[in-house]
This record gives structure tokens, sequence and C-alpha cells, in this order.
């Protein structure tokens, strides 16, 4: 029994259901008596109004943090050929190589831990999110005001389907648990009991911000508030997009409720002819460049710098053809493009002083908004030289690095979940169940000819245009938004061969239930 009170010391160290795995297998196996000494201050913490609304304010930090982590994102980004990279940072190399592996889904193997953190991490963000909503609805606990009480019951209730979301798009399967869940018989659930689920509680979010008048904290983003009715709007974007980015390839993409998509984005970010962006303001960790103690965007901290990540080869022929060739041309790569999309243009960046640094030319009128050109290969080409690219991201290069403005990176107001994203999925499921294509194109086009500079999509274009159309936009808009450019690769079968399509149930947890371990990707077959 000892191999299972080992990782119950790990995983008890807050309340709730993250050590979900191992309070059902410690039940299996009789009485132990084990004592968590956080309970008393646990029980304490539930019954302070002013320690209840901290921890949902706290749920928004973790999941902002977890999404935007390199931990698992830098993993998923390469292996969907948005980002590329050869370091082993964050098991980039290991997982974007060619030959793809499988996920390395055992205690042994350090690699593990791109499979763990969003397990883990998602989970705490539930754990607090059930915790507030036993306190307010079980303990009858009120902060300050019926008000105040509502408007922290509505984001716990959205955080439990933001993060049960995450749960179905990664792993195969996973606990589904809220406030009313009995522990002691957890079982696991497919993946579409899962998704089911969080749609469910996006869709309650909705409503309970839909039936009241709130305004959250500034400080729970780390500088911006959001009203009742930019929370229900919030909420079924979220919804809109779990349904959306479910699907493990194409076949099973034709399956998906679009005109439930459809429906959801209609009331989403964008509708009601105002648009507006999820938002956190970066303070690289309170200065440590770590997600644990501040807000931290770690993706747009990487792949905004042009000495860490670059645009994989893929994304820069789309974005110019004729220039950029792809795979990667060994030893002298692409030339400086002369893209007709805005957002790469003449490929130029940054001034003189950044010549040398960075192997850019120094910005024209014609420099691009979102993509800059640099004539440096920065990888080890013995890793393979089809990680090579001359494309990099710098339209959130405030939050690098390599920021111009010199901040050191990790700072500056950055968007998470977009208007543009739910503009997409509002468009794909008008087109995916035969709605109205005028409109559709008509959302394609605020990004395509507005930033892109592009020819319009058209109605007439027909359903296989327009989806041409809508997938360059998702891959040049959604670049940078976490891992998602990774699921919108794998519902069209735009992964490589071998890529695993989704994540196994961590081997620690598999090893507490005393299940067999079992993984995804390279040689094993899709289960």
């Amino acid at each position: 029994m000892k191999r299972i009170i080992a990782p119950m010391r790990n995983l008890l160290w807050r309340p709730g259901i993250w050590a979900a795995a191992v309070l059902v297998a410690v039940s299996a196996c009789g009485d132990l008596n084990v004592e968590n000494p956080n309970e008393p201050d646990a029980k304490r913490a539930l019954s302070d109004p002013g320690a209840v609304e901290a921890i949902a304010g706290g749920t928004l930090r973790t999941w902002f943090n977890t999404h935007q982590s390199m931990e698992a994102a830098g993993a998923l980004t390469t292996m969907a050929d948005s980002y590329t990279a050869s370091w082993n940072n964050y098991n980039m190399r290991i997982y974007s190589s060619e030959p793809r592996t499988s996920w390395k889904n055992d205690p042994s193997e350090v690699a593990r831990s791109s499979i763990e953190f969003y397990w883990y991490q998602y989970y705490s963000a539930l754990s607090s999110a059930n915790d507030v909503l036993t306190a307010i609805r079980t303990n009858d606990i009120v902060i300050n005001d019926d008000a105040e009480t509502k408007m922290v019951e509505t984001i716990a209730v959205l955080m439990q389907g933001m993060a049960m979301g995450e749960l179905a798009l990664n792993y195969d399967s996973a606990f589904v648990v809220d406030e009313t869940s009995d522990l002691n018989s957890l079982k696991f659930s497919g993946r579409a009991d899962v998704r089911d689920a969080a749609v469910a509680k996006c869709e309650a979010a909705a409503l309970l911000a839909d039936a009241n008048t709130f305004d959250t904290p500034d400080s729970w983003t780390n500088g911006t508030s959001y009203s009742n009715v930019q929370i229900a709007k919030l909420a079924r974007t979220c919804a809109a997009r779990v349904l959306a980015y479910y699907a493990r390839n194409a076949a099973e993409n034709t399956t998906t409720n679009w005109a439930k998509v459809a429906t959801l984005a209609a009331g989403g970010m964008s509708s009601g002819g105002s648009s507006f962006d999820l938002v956190f303001t970066g303070d690289a960790g309170a200065g440590g460049y770590t997600f644990a103690a501040g807000f931290y965007d770690d993706v747009k901290a990487w792949s905004e710098d042009l000495t860490t990540e670059r645009v994989d080869t893929r994304v820069a022929h789309m974005l110019d053809p004729v220039t950029q060739t792809d795979p990667w041309p060994n030893p002298n790569g692409n030339p400086r493009p002369n893209s007709p999309d805005k957002r790469l243009g003449d490929g130029s960046y940054g001034t003189a002083a950044n010549v040398s640094a960075w192997g850019t030319i120094p910005k024209t009128t014609s420099g691009g908004t979102d993509f800059a050109w640099s004539g440096t290969p920065i990888f080890n080409p013995v890793r393979g030289q089809y990680h090579q690219s001359n494309i990099t991201h710098i339209r959130y290069d405030y939050a690098s690095f390599s920021d111009p403005g010199g901040s050191g990176g990790g700072f500056g107001t950055v968007p998470v979940i977009t208007g543009t994203e739910n503009d997409l999925l509002w468009a794909e499921g008008l087109i995916r169940s035969g709605g109205n294509l005028t409109t559709a194109a008509t959302l394609i086009n605020k990004t395509r000819v507005t930033r892109g500079g592009l020819s319009q999509a058209l109605a007439t274009d027909l359903a296989a245009g327009l989806l041409t159309k809508l997938q360059y936009e998702q891959d040049v808009e959604l670049i940078g938004l976490g891992d998602i450019v990774f699921f919108n690769r794998r519902r069209i079968d735009g992964l490589k061969a071998l890529t695993p399509h989704q994540m196994p149930v961590p081997a620690k947890e598999l090893q507490v239930l005393r299940k067999a371990l079992y993984t995804f990707g390279g040689t094993f077959p899709a289960q």
C-alpha cells in the first residue's frame, strides 16, 4: 500500500477533487486512516466569505496560466506545425520531431510532464470552483450581498465548464466532477461525456450571468473587469469552442453539432454589434517567469521571441507560397517575403540596431503586423533542418524577451480567447450546418480583408471555398492562443502521420488506480 499513500501526500495539498483518483483507490483498499492536515484550514477558509471570493478569482488565474503554459502547449503547437522549435524545452524536440513518437506516459519518463501538467492544473482549477460552489450552495455563504454572491457563483460555474472543457479536448477520458459529486464513487467518463458536461456548465453559467447584474473585480485578470453581459457571451463562446474543437479526426468532425456551434457563437463574444477579448495582464509571474506566482503568458513569451521559436514553414508557405518553401530549403533557407497578406508583408521588422541580433530587415511601411522575416537560422541542424524557418510571429512581441521596448518579457495585456475566434466559430458553424453563407463570408472578412488586405470571401465561394478561406484565417488569427491550433489541425486530419491525437490519463493516476498504463501516437494504435 505504500505506493498508494506516497502519491497521496503529493496530491492532497488542497481540498476538493484534485486527488480524485487517489481517493477512489483508497476507498477500494479499505480504511487507511490517512489524515489530511490541510482539512481544518480548508473548512475555515470555506466559511470566510472573503476567502471564498479570492478562491473564485484564483480559478481564473490558474486556468489562464495553465492554458498559456509552454509545459503542454509548447509540444502541442509544434506538433500542429504552427510553431516550430528543436530545443527540448518543454519536450518540444521529443514530440515534434519526425517521425512522430508517442506520448511518454510512463513514470520513469521525464517527458511525461507534458501529459501531467494539464491534468493536474485543470483539476486544481475545477476543485477550487467546486469548493466555491459548495460554500455558496451548501453552506449558504453570502459574499457581501446577494449580487456579489451571484457573481462569484456564476464565475465558479463557468470555470467548471472551462476546466472540464480542456480535459475533454485533451484526454481520452477523465473524471466528471462538480460540487455535488461523491468523491468516493467516482469513475472515469469517456471524453464525449466530459465534453457534454463541460458544455452544460458553460450554458448554465451563461444563464446565471443573464439573470444577474455584476462586474467582476479587475484583479481577477490583473487589470480587466467584465460585466455580466460579457461573461454570458464568454460562456457561450466557451461552449461553442468545446463542441467545435472536440473531434479527433475529419470523420468525427462531420458529426459535430455545427448548428449548435453557430447558435452559441451567435450569442458569443462578437455578437450584438460589439466584440471583446478575454484578456489578462502579465506580470511575468510576479517577476519569477513562472505560472505559480502571478500572471504569465509563457506561450507568447516564447513564440514571439525571434531567438527561441519560429512559425512553421507550413504556415509560412501559406502566407507567401512564392517565396516561402515548405519544407525549409537547406542550406540557404527562404528569402525575404513579399506576401499579399498585410500580416506578413515584406517581412521587415525592428530597427537597424536589431539586425545583428535577429537577422532582420529594419521595418518599412510594408512591414507586417503579425509576422516578420529573419535571415538567421536558429536551430541545431543535426536535429532536423525541417525545424528551421525564416518567419517568426511578432503580433504579441511586447510579451516576449524580443520586445522592442525592452520590457524583459511576460508583461502586457494578452488575449486568450478572442472575439475573432468567436467570429470564425460562428462562420464555421454556419458553413457546416447549411446556414447563411453570406453571413459566414462577412464574418471571415472581418480579418481576411480588414487585417489581411486579401480578396473577399463570398457566398458564391460555396461551402468548400469558404472553408478554405476560413481555415487560413484560423491558422493566422489563432496562433499564440494556447493549444487551439492543435485542435484545429487535428479535426481536419491536418496532423502529420503518427502524431498522437489525444492524451492518455497520466501514468501516476493509472498507477494509483492499479490500471494498466497506455498511450497514443507513434507506433501505438489509436484506442
